[in-house]
């Protein structure tokens, strides 16, 4: 393999891998900071304490996914400068406006929110605690949103011109308002969504099946499944009316993924060659096989995603979940489906556009940075195998801490809620005798 084939498997490796922490992250802190505000807006103290606990369970997850997900995010940042210094000296005039905010959103504003809030149970007010999740979430997409416009213009360049073979921005208009930037917000606001619901339905199956806390755990099993339901329509429909948008601005991607073959491919292969000169135009055939995958894990979830919400219907008796065994493992099932679905995403989107870095303009070749095979394959051995272990240690402690449940959890604190001991029913609406230091400011 030579140099650009490297930086290309290196940057599809780390983004694939970041991408995943990035999807349940956004998914969790939209969850969490509904709960939160719901909390807050409750009167009764019993129910105000239950809900809190399940901000505190949520909560906790999406900390140590966020944590490790800020690591991976390193290594993207680090390429832009090692391997593809090409783009930065064609387009940074366009590209490192948005990356920069991005990095201000996400490294700093985002960071010091979370680590106020998640210190500042019991310490801060409570509308102002929760206003600072709301912090988190909103810098979070605020995050996407300026990647999304970097990558939307990669996609579809538009409100520039070249002089001098340098991109100078005409029209930061254009770039905000961008199409293939918007569809693609609202395909991810989808898919993160219906990642978020698959993780709380298959963690709150988990403990039900095992009779472990079902008035927490029976609530949050039907909220995943509707969120998951409603996320895996939003980014069906986001998905297809984008796909429809590419015939005009992407061509080659569409034909390659929507299977043309013939008189049709031959077309579109001379109208490359016509636009820009001899040469092979065409994505990766097997980057259709990607965008089908999805398509099918879509249907699924879109059809599937709602049932573990029907097991809860009329069950008071113990053991009454594990009568349900298939509705109840089924998000367990789904939730790795979910991952698959959001890979084949990337891969459709970002191979779909070569051999282009940014479509029409600069080829992935004139990017890449004039950096040797040997040093390019050593970057991508280290950035690999580290995130590899992240990604790793991340599934370990989620899964331990989900395993838990709410009362062991990262943020857990027997001060901030009723401690086992002392409650007698945590339930929806049940009245709960309360230590005088689990009010607080809640």
């Amino acid at each position: 393999m030579n140099a650009v084939d490297l930086a290309r498997l290196q940057f599809a490796v780390t983004a694939t891998l970041h991408f995943l922490f990035v999807a349940l992250t956004l998914g969790l802190v939209t969850v969490v900071a509904l709960t939160q505000t719901r909390a807050i807006r409750t009167e009764d103290p019993a129910l105000r304490a239950t809900r809190m606990r399940r901000v505190r369970f949520w909560g906790g997850l999406y900390v140590i996914n966020y944590a490790l997900g800020i690591i991976s995010g390193l290594t993207q940042e680090f390429q832009f400068g090692l391997n593809w210094s090409g783009l930065s000296h064609v387009m940074g005039n366009v590209v490192g406006a948005p990356l920069a905010v991005e990095s201000v959103a996400a490294f700093f504003l985002e960071s010091t929110f979370l680590g106020l809030w998640a210190f500042g149970f019991g310490r801060v007010p409570a509308r102002a605690h929760a206003a600072l999740i709301w912090g988190v979430a909103l810098t979070a997409y605020a995050s996407t949103f300026w990647i999304m416009v970097v990558n939307g213009f990669m996609q579809q360049p538009v409100g520039y011109e070249m002089r001098d073979g340098t991109a100078f921005v005409t029209d930061w208009g254009a770039i905000l308002t961008n199409g293939a930037t918007w569809y693609a917000v609202l395909h991810i606001a989808g898919a993160v969504a219906l990642l978020a619901g698959l993780f709380m339905a298959a963690v709150s199956a988990y403990h039900l099946r095992r009779d472990r806390d079902v008035d927490f755990f029976r609530p949050t099993l039907v909220q995943g499944s509707v969120l998951a339901g409603v996320g895996a329509l939003v980014a069906a429909v986001a998905g297809a009316v984008q796909l429809t948008t590419l015939k005009d601005h992407q061509p080659e991607k569409y034909a390659t993924l929507m299977g043309e073959t013939g008189a049709e491919l031959d077309k579109v292969r001379a109208a490359a060659e016509a636009s820009y000169g001899s040469g092979d135009w065409m994505p990766p055939s097997w980057v259709g096989g990607a965008s089908v995958l999805m398509l099918v894990i879509g249907i699924v979830l879109v059809l599937l995603a709602w049932i573990p919400a029907t097991a809860v219907r009329g069950t008071a008796t113990q053991g009454s979940f594990a009568r349900r065994r298939l509705r109840m493992r089924l998000p367990a099932f789904l939730l790795p489906l979910g991952f698959i679905a959001i890979i084949c995403g990337w891969l459709s989107r970002e191979v779909g556009r070569q051999p282009w870095m940014v479509s029409g303009e600069l080829t992935v070749r004139e990017a890449v940075a004039d950096v040797s095979p040997g040093g390019m394959l050593a970057s991508f051995v280290v950035f690999t195998v580290v995130l590899t272990v992240l990604a790793v240690v991340d599934w370990v402690l989620i899964s331990r801490y989900a395993r838990l449940g709410p009362d062991e959890g990262l943020l857990g604190d027997a001060g901030l809620f009723p401690d086992a001991a002392e409650r007698t029913v945590l339930e929806e609406g049940a009245q709960v005798s309360l230590p005088t230091d689990a009010r607080h400011s809640y």
